[in-house]
C-alpha cells in the first residue's frame, strides 16, 4: 500500500459523493429491471437472476428483441462501418488545410487511425455493437477507451448497472462512477501486489482465497486542482482514483488529458441525467403485444386441440375449458346442452391484425425502415434521387445522431488522437502545423455525415440541371453564375472523395495552361493551313490568266 496515495478525508467524500450518485440513478433502476427481463440479452445486470436460469420467459413476442438488434446493426452501419474507411483526420484552420503538405499528412493519418481502431485485438467492433446495443435497451451506454504503448487501443463497453454518472455545467457527463468486483488475483495483475491492501494481501497468501472478491470504486471527474507545472496527476486536467471501497485505501491516483469514459444518451428531457431509450418509450406497447400474444397462444391451442364434450357426466359438475378438457353436455341425440355465447368467431383474425399494428409501431420507434433502406438500397435511382432520399431520410436519426457524435464520436476521436501522438502512432507534424500550433480533430465520412451533406449536394445539383437549358438560350452566358472551381472541391468533399484523388491547384493550372497551348497550336494550324490554302489558289489564278 503507498501511504503517499492515501487521504481518508477524500476517500469519504468520494464515498459520499458515490451515494448521492446512487441515490440519483435509483428511480431509473425499476424501469431498468423490466427492460432485463423484456431483453434477455441483456438481462443479468439489474435482474437479479440465479446463473443457469432463461431469461425472458414473460416474453410471448419477441418482435421488441429483433428490432433492437437491428436497430444496433443500423447504428454501427451509419456511425462506424467497418468496411469502409470513414475516418477523416482534419484541422479546423481552412487555410492550413490548403496546404499540400498538410492534406496528405491528413490522409495518412486518416488511414492509420482506421487502423489502428479496427484491428482485431482492439475489440472496437464488439464494444460498438454493444454500445449501440445498450442504447436501444436503456438509453444510456459508456464505453471504456483506453491506449498503452506496445499493446495499442482497447475498448469496452461497460455494463450500466456498474456506472453512476454525473452532469457538468453545459449539461454534458463529466463524472463517471464505476463500481465493479474485481478478486484479488484480478487486482494483482492490474494494480501489482504493493497498491494492494492488507485485505487483498491476505488473500492471496492463503490458498483458495486468492479468488475473493473485493468492490473497487473507480472516480473519474473533473480536476479541480489542474496545475500544469506539476508532475503528478495534477498536471491532468481529468482525475482517476481507484478506491478500496471496504478498507477506504486508494489503489492507485492519477489522472487522464482526455476522457477514457466517454458515456452517450439515446434522447433525454430537459432536467433528466439517463437517457430514454426506445425500448423505454415503448415499453407499454412491448407489454400489451406480449398480454395480446399469450391470449392469442391460447385460444389457437383451444382451437387446434378443442375441449371435449360427451353425454354422460360421470359425476363431473364444471366445465373445463383448457385444450383437450373433458365436459358432460350432451343429450342423447348428440345436441349440446351448453353452447358458446356469442361473439369472438372473428377473433383470432382480428388479434393478428391487432398485434401486428403494434409491432408496427414497436418497429418505428427502433428505425426499422431506416434499417431496410440501409439493407435494401433501390439501385435504379439515379444519383440526385438517392442523394434526396438519404436527406429525407437523415431527418429520421438526426436528432438521435447528433447528440451521439457530440456525446460518444467526438470523445472517443479525440482520446484515440491524444494517445495516439503521445505515443507516436503518427507522423510527426508537418512544418506548417507546428507553426500554427493546430492540433487535428477527426470527422468519419459514413453514410450519417452524407446524409447530412446530401441535401448541399442536391440542391447544387439540382440547380445545375435548372440553369442548363436556359444555356442554350443565351449561349451559355447563363453558367457564368456557377464557380466550378469552387463547387468541384466542395462536392468532392461534401461526398467524401479521398484528396490524395483530387489534383492540387498546381497541377490544375499547368493542365489548363498546356489546354490553351494545344488550342493556339490548333488554332495557329488552321490559320497556317487556311493561308497556304489561299497562296495556291492565288497561285492557280494566276496559271488560269496566263493561259488565257
Amino acid at each position: 500500500m503507498n501511504e503517499q496515495l492515501q487521504d481518508g478525508d477524500l476517500a469519504k467524500a468520494d464515498i459520499r459523493n458515490h451515494d448521492r450518485l446512487k441515490s440519483m440513478r435509483a428511480p431509473w433502476e425499476a424501469t431498468w429491471q423490466e427492460i432485463d427481463e423484456r431483453f434477455p440479452n441483456g438481462a443479468g445486470g439489474f435482474k437479479q437472476q440465479t446463473p443457469g436460469q432463461i431469461r425472458g420467459a414473460r416474453n410471448y413476442d419477441t418482435t421488441h428483441i429483433s428490432a433492437n438488434k437491428r436497430f444496433a446493426a443500423a447504428g454501427v452501419a451509419i456511425t462506424t462501418p467497418e468496411e469502409k474507411q470513414y475516418i477523416r483526420v482534419k484541422f479546423h484552420d481552412k487555410d492550413l488545410m490548403k496546404s499540400r503538405m498538410v492534406q496528405l499528412w491528413c490522409a495518412r493519418a486518416s488511414q492509420r487511425m482506421y487502423e489502428i481502431r479496427h484491428a482485431v485485438h482492439t475489440g472496437f467492433n464488439v464494444a460498438a455493437n454493444e454500445d449501440w446495443d445498450q442504447l436501444g435497451r436503456y438509453g444510456t451506454s459508456p464505453m471504456f477507451v483506453d491506449g498503452k504503448p506496445g499493446r495499442g487501443m482497447s475498448y469496452q463497453t461497460l455494463h450500466l448497472s456498474e456506472v453512476y454518472i454525473d452532469v457538468g455545467y453545459g449539461g454534458r457527463t463529466d463524472t463517471v462512477h464505476r463500481l465493479y468486483k474485481k478478486s484479488a488475483r484480478q487486482l494483482e495483475e492490474e494494480f501489482g501486489l504493493d497498491a494492494l491492501t492488507p485485505k487483498m494481501r491476505d488473500a492471496l497468501r492463503q490458498p483458495g482465497k486468492e479468488n475473493t472478491e473485493f468492490d473497487i470504486l473507480h472516480v473519474i471527474e473533473p480536476n479541480r486542482s489542474w496545475d500544469r507545472e506539476k508532475l503528478d496527476w495534477r498536471r491532468m486536467p481529468i482525475v482517476s482514483r481507484y478506491l478500496a471501497v471496504d478498507e477506504k485505501i486508494y489503489l492507485r491516483r492519477a489522472g487522464f488529458f482526455t476522457h477514457p469514459i466517454p458515456v452517450s444518451r439515446h434522447a433525454t428531457s430537459a432536467g433528466e441525467i439517463y437517457g430514454r431509450s426506445p425500448a423505454i418509450d415503448q415499453m407499454p406497447t412491448i407489454q400489451g403485444v406480449n398480454a395480446m400474444r399469450n391470449t392469442l397462444l391460447r385460444a389457437l391451442h383451444k382451437a387446434v386441440d378443442p375441449a371435449i364434450m360427451f353425454s354422460n357426466d360421470a359425476g363431473i359438475t364444471k366445465l373445463v375449458t383448457r385444450p383437450g378438457g373433458l365436459n358432460p353436455g350432451l343429450w342423447e341425440d348428440g345436441r349440446p346442452m351448453a353452447g358458446r355465447m356469442p361473439g369472438g368467431e372473428n377473433g383470432i383474425p382480428l388479434a393478428d391484425n391487432a398485434i401486428e399494428q403494434e409491432r408496427a409501431v414497436i418497429r418505428i420507434e427502433f428505425l426499422e425502415e431506416f434499417y431496410k433502406i440501409l439493407t435494401d438500397p433501390n439501385s435504379r435511382m439515379t444519383t440526385t434521387e438517392v442523394l434526396e432520399v438519404m436527406a429525407k431520410q437523415g431527418v429520421l436519426v438526426r436528432p438521435f445522431a447528433s447528440r451521439y457524435a457530440t456525446e460518444k464520436q467526438d470523445p472517443v476521436s479525440q482520446r484515440e488522437l491524444d494517445l495516439c501522438i503521445r505515443y507516436g502512432q503518427l507522423d510527426p507534424f508537418p512544418p506548417e502545423v507546428l507553426e500554427a500550433g493546430a492540433w487535428p480533430h477527426m470527422e468519419y465520412e459514413n453514410p450519417l455525415a452524407s446524409m447530412a451533406r446530401a441535401e448541399r449536394v442536391t440542391k447544387g445539383m439540382r440547380f445545375v440541371e435548372a440553369i442548363t437549358p436556359l444555356a442554350q438560350l443565351d449561349g451559355g452566358a447563363v453558367l457564368d453564375y456557377i464557380d466550378y472551381d469552387t463547387m468541384a472541391p466542395g462536392m468532392a468533399e461534401d461526398i467524401g472523395v479521398p484528396p490524395e484523388w483530387i489534383r492540387d491547384q498546381a497541377a490544375i493550372a499547368q493542365l489548363r495552361e498546356q489546354r490553351e497551348e494545344e488550342k493556339r497550336a490548333a488554332i495557329e494550324a488552321e490559320m497556317l493551313k487556311a493561308a497556304s490554302g489561299a497562296t495556291l489558289d492565288f497561285a492557280k489564278a494566276g496559271q488560269i490568266s496566263e493561259a488565257a
